[in-house]
């Protein structure tokens, strides 16, 4: 298997499975929400606590009577002393600082299951895909190697930790050194000594870094293609770049250049005002395709069932997927390893001589390649790519068109089955913005509307459009998925957006309020409702499949159909973000003279 193949089937995957595969990707997305919940959990408690003790009202009065024009926005010290010093009283005691310290320790759990789940999940559908079997069930099914991929965060971020220590150290050191001294010749001698220090800190620090990475390369394929453990997904893994030296650095050139494109991209986001397609570009096109480039090639170099020779080089005895997991592709023709040659006691087919082998299963063969057959060459093959390439686009475009009119269709279809979800996701919008409204009302900040309310996203919002149509959706999506934990993280997402803009209701005149909000709020928050009652809905399934009571292919049916809804809701934020850019703040200008 080689890098270009490899390529090739992960974009065939993207092309031909989006529908599948990115399901699972949302997932990954809406971990962040997840996350977040036990941090606004102890930021809650922290404020109730301090309510409940008087000490909240007295801070918030104090703060009221801040000229905020006298602040510097990049001086704390600006602060008046006294007001300065009640507030670090209040933030460093015990009544902050302990429910902060033990929502930051759950949070840390939290993603660490989250992400075991979540990865383990598309790096199994990215598999099934490939082999050309269903990624929504075998996504639900690789959910149970989650332990394994929750392990490997913290292995990767134990080791990430113990590869900057050389850093740490060499930069203290050498503070340490000009700091004990002040003697002018001794100082110049001890700079030259810190900074020497660290530059060789900084490069251990960053050849250890760079070295995780590459041991830890393959180890989430590993677990998924071998149904490994977590000891044994890591020695596999770890041994991709002494059986495959070539192909790996290719495989690393891979990776570096899609980071470097996708910093590229955001720069030119930037310069265009749409900076938030780099966050979608990344969830759900690197990813996926750096993904796949992973599992192609980590299955193409490893022996595979076809070999039937003992793979087992862990010491652990790990059954295969009972579900029709990873492993289970006996019935497919793809060639995973070149059966002809020996392999070592890791699973990596070498040449007769010890080294690496140079020869390379065919495309045909390899992960649902096939060959073209076509030998012409000059004006023939030119035609013919030219007509292969045009009938991609359109069928990209059709697909498209496709998916949104399907999505929009099946909104169609959860509004009048599924609206007690959205009623419940409503509701707790409502509490949402209640709360926000009555933290801030009585708080005697105000803030005026702009002195140009036509031109508050410039003359040709563009870009602003583009921004709020995108991050709404992403939001949205998030809100949705991350309902497979329980529909937990979904009430707390609309909890906090409620808030978000009940404080600003409660700060901002009536009459302003409703002209910068009204135009398009009527179009976005029920379509945020609706995101919050399909992930209520996913929460309800997942809940359902836990308990037993309902089948596990009900579950990937559900995550298929979250993500239909989700795309679906994309042309609903469209049409918001265009209100929202274009029209709001014109109707805000006639409001307001």
């Amino acid at each position: 298997m080689s890098v270009d193949d490899a390529l090739r089937s992960a974009g065939g995957v993207l092309r031909r499975q989006t529908s599948t595969v990115l399901p699972y990707y949302a997932l990954v997305a809406a971990t962040g929400d997840v996350t977040r919940l036990p941090m606004l959990v102890g930021v809650v408690v922290a404020l109730v606590a301090l309510a409940s003790t008087g000490r909240l009202e007295p801070l918030l009065d104090d703060l009221a009577s801040v000229n905020p024009e006298l602040l510097a926005p990049d001086s704390p010290a600006s602060l008046p002393p006294a007001v300065g010093e009640r507030l670090a009283a209040v933030l460093f005691s015990p009544t902050v600082v302990v429910p902060l310290v033990l929502a930051f320790g759950l949070a840390l759990l939290v993603s660490v299951l989250a992400s075991g789940v979540t990865r383990a999940a598309a790096l199994s559908a990215v598999d099934a895909a490939l082999d050309e079997r269903d990624p929504l069930d075998a996504g639900v099914a690789g959910m149970r190697r989650w332990k394994t991929f929750a392990g490997l965060v913290v292995v990767r971020w134990a080791l990430l930790l113990a590869a900057g220590i050389p850093l740490l150290a060499a930069v203290v050191g050498g503070a340490g050194a000009l700091g004990g001294t002040t003697d002018p010749a001794a100082l110049d001698q001890g700079t030259v000594v810190a900074v020497l220090a660290a530059v060789v800190g900084g490069l251990v620090t960053l050849f250890a870094v760079v070295t995780v990475f590459a041991l830890l390369a393959f180890a989430g394929p590993a677990a998924v293609v071998d149904d490994r453990s977590l000891v044994g997904a890591v020695r596999r893994s770890a041994g991709v770049p002494f059986a495959h030296p070539v192909g790996f650095l290719l495989y690393g050139v891979v990776v570096v250049g899609s980071y470097v494109a996708l910093a590229i991209a955001a720069g030119l986001f930037g310069i265009a005002g749409v900076s938030r397609l780099v966050t979608v570009s990344s969830a759900f096109l690197v990813s996926p395709l750096l993904d796949g480039v992973a599992v192609s090639l980590y299955a193409g170099w490893t022996e595979g069932s076809e070999s039937g020779e003992s793979t087992e080089s862990d010491g652990a005895s790990e059954s295969p997927d009972e579900s029709g997991g990873s492993d289970a592709s006996d019935e497919s023709n793809d060639e995973r390893v070149v059966a002809e040659e020996s392999a070592d006691e890791s699973g990596f087919v070498f040449g007769a001589d010890g080294t690496a082998t140079g020869s390379q299963p065919s495309p045909e063969t390899e992960r649902g390649i096939e060959s073209t057959g076509a030998t012409e060459t000059g004006g023939v093959t030119e035609r013919a790519g030219e007509m292969e390439s045009g009938a991609e686009t359109a069928g990209l475009v059709a697909g498209v068109r496709g998916a949104l009119t399907g999505g929009v269709r099946e909104l169609g279809t959860f509004l009048r089955a599924g609206w007690g979800y959205v009623v419940v996701s409503a509701a707790t919008l409502l509490v949402g913005i209640a709360g926000g409204w009555t933290a801030t009302v009585d708080s005697g900040v105000s803030i005026d509307p702009p002195a140009d309310p036509a031109s508050v996203f410039g003359v040709v919002p563009v870009g602003p459009f583009v921004n709020l149509a995108v991050n709404n959706w992403f939001v949205a999506t998030t809100a949705g998925f991350s309902g497979l934990f329980g529909g937990v993280p979904t009430l707390g997402t609309l909890l906090f957006n409620g808030a978000l803009v009940g404080a600003v209701a409660g700060v901002v005149d009536p009459v302003t309020f409703i002209a910068f909000v009204g135009p398009h709020g009527i179009i976005e928050l029920p379509a945020i409702a609706v995101a919050g009652g399909v992930g209520l809905r996913l929460g309800h399934v997942a809940w359902g499949v836990w308990r037993g009571t309902r089948a596990k292919s009900a579950l990937a049916d559900e995550l298929g159909r979250t993500w239909r809804l989700v795309v679906g809701l994309l042309v609903v934020f469209v049409v918001a973000g265009f209100v929202e850019a274009f029209v709001t703040p014109q109707v805000a200008a006639a409001v307001l003279g």
